[in-house]
């Protein structure tokens, strides 16, 4: 059992030791042994709650005080409470309810179809929705992306705009080749708290000069799921860095010829390739990093949370320098990461923000942009970001994007099932799907890598091992990057062509996509 999965358990057992408390009061019995159990549990639940995934600020800040309340409410009823009967039923109706809350449902119904406006979906959501409207509401960067016809009188959406109280500003300004994509003409609407919002919706795609309304949604990572890291295969260290005997999924890949394939000379990069992680940021002053890390953004060379660091560590940890953890980049002769921050520092962002960052990273020059984030979506069409992707596309920029970790069909989830990217599930070291990675059998372009009991680096010099898709994604940006390295004008889909031509089979292929191999991936490009 993780440190994770005790959360319901331990929230129970003080509930259960409240009422336990008070039920000695009231029968005038020795009272320390309660105290005790209700303190555990309050020491117990403070140490789940802080260092496990629900540790995350958004997650912490949504859980403290709704399980606070709850344990005032039973200690208030309990309180009142004069016969030992009713300390019983008290006590059976807590496991009940606490049962009920752990699983979500009622008799396997779930809460979301009982009280839909209270309940999330569950506890790993990485979509949070605002239920009355059915997004999340962001008052930097409003509620509605908005795309504008070019050419056409706009009177009757300011008209629209002025009736409904609203504002609104150009959502991407800075686009440098305004000629290759329609983005410029996207504007972000804010509406006041008041406002229904499909009525605003119907209203503005009735005016003559709207061409597309879409949710600007708020998506947040999925928790970040700690595992420990106890591999030892020091037998087996294929470059002078002293934790590579930790990273299974160095070891696996035939890492010794992968290496002695570069240290030979066998192939040789035609141009340094850039790797951008659009992340948290990324920590630029790591220890295992900064040899292979470029700055385009100060702002972004930092990274309060870890995940962006973690991930930049995958792609392009530095390998052969005597420290820490090394990745498939063999040296920064070939490939540079770098960072554009698009979620805050408690992992959250807009569609908005996450397409001004697409921007900026493909406008900046990089090569390859690595996207471990996304989230279920309210909109079909996607048109805003699948506009993005084919911007990137027009100036040779591959785009790979996690696939996400509800263990569900990844169609659902952007910006997993646009157009124009590489989606990645996770595998284990069994070469198996990880139980909580979606699948890609209804995507065009899908590709696995592993993505579970990952060491990687995380900020102020230190590692930690995590699993998710965001490990799987940076994995297969690194190779990318290496091939874009040596064959600079490779596009998108012949370079998913190379990875599964030279992936091998998982236990699940038709769910995962075949698992790529980067050893067989650069012998291929030498061909």
């Amino acid at each position: 059992m993780s440190l994770e999965s005790l959360y319901p358990f331990v929230w129970i057992a003080g509930a259960l030791s409240i009422i336990w408390l008070f039920y000695r009061i009231s029968a005038n019995l020795s009272k320390g042994i309660a105290f005790l159990s209700f303190f555990g549990a309050c020491i117990t639940y403070a140490v789940v709650l802080y260092f496990t995934q629900f540790g995350a600020y958004y997650k912490f800040l949504y859980m403290l005080p709704r399980d606070l309340f709850g344990w005032a409410v039973i200690f208030i009823l309990s309180n009142r409470i004069k016969h030992t009967r009713g300390f019983f039923w008290t006590a059976i109706g807590v496991g009940t309810g606490g049962y009920f809350l752990y699983t979500q449902s009622i008799f396997g119904v779930p809460f979301s179809k009982i009280v839909p406006d209270f309940f999330p979906k569950n506890t790993k959501e990485i979509l949070v929705n605002d239920k009355k409207n059915n997004i999340t509401k962001n008052d930097a960067d409003g509620e509605l992306l908005i795309g504008m016809k070019e050419n056409v009188d706009k009177t009757a959406f300011l008209a629209i705009i002025k009736k409904y109280n609203a504002s609104f500003q150009v959502a991407f300004p800075d686009v440098t080749d305004k000629n290759a994509t329609f983005l410029d003409d996207y504007v972000v609407v804010n509406l006041p708290e008041n406002v229904n919002l499909e009525a605003f919706k119907k209203d503005i795609m009735a005016s003559q000069g709207v061409d597309d309304v879409e949710n600007n949604e708020v998506v947040s990572l999925s928790p970040l799921e700690t595992t420990p890291n106890n591999r030892t295969n020091n037998q087996n260290k294929v470059t002078n860095d002293p934790r590579v005997g930790e990273q299974w999924h160095i070891q696996q890949f035939q890492p010794k010829e992968y290496f002695d394939f570069f240290a030979k000379k066998s192939i040789k990069p035609k141009k340094k390739a850039k790797i951008a992680i659009l992340d948290t940021g990324v920590d630029a002053n790591h220890e295992d990093l900064k040899g292979n890390f470029v700055s385009i953004d100060k702002k972004s060379d930092k990274d309060k949370h870890s995940h962006g660091t973690h991930c930049a560590g995958i792609a392009s940890g530095v390998a052969n320098n005597g420290i820490g953890i090394a990745s498939f980049v063999p040296s920064n002769d070939w490939v540079q990461v770098t960072s554009v921050k698009v979620l805050s520092d408690n992992g959250s962002g807009t569609q908005a923000g996450i397409i001004r960052g697409i921007l900026k990273a493909v406008d900046s020059g990089v090569d390859v942009i690595s996207m471990s984030l996304g989230g279920y979506s309210t909109d079909r069409a996607q048109r805003a970001y699948n506009e993005a992707f084919r911007y990137a596309k027009s100036k040779g920029v591959i785009v790979v994007v996690a696939a996400g970790n509800e263990s569900q069909n990844a169609k659902n989830v952007v910006p997993a099932n646009c157009e124009g990217v590489i989606t990645v599930t996770a595998i284990t070291s069994q070469n198996q799907k990880a139980d909580f990675s979606n699948t890609i059998q209804d995507l065009k372009m899908g590709i696995a890598a592993p993505g579970q009991d990952i060491l990687s680096t995380v900020p102020q010099n230190s590692y930690a091992s995590y699993s998710g898709t965001s490990m799987a994604t940076p994995y297969v940006a690194g190779i990318l990057g290496m091939m874009k390295a040596f064959n600079p004008k490779l596009d998108i889909e012949n370079a998913h062509k190379i990875l599964v031509k030279t992936g091998k089979e998982t236990g699940q292929t038709d769910l995962t996509g075949k698992c790529i191999v980067p050893l067989a991936v650069i012998k291929e490009l030498k061909k």
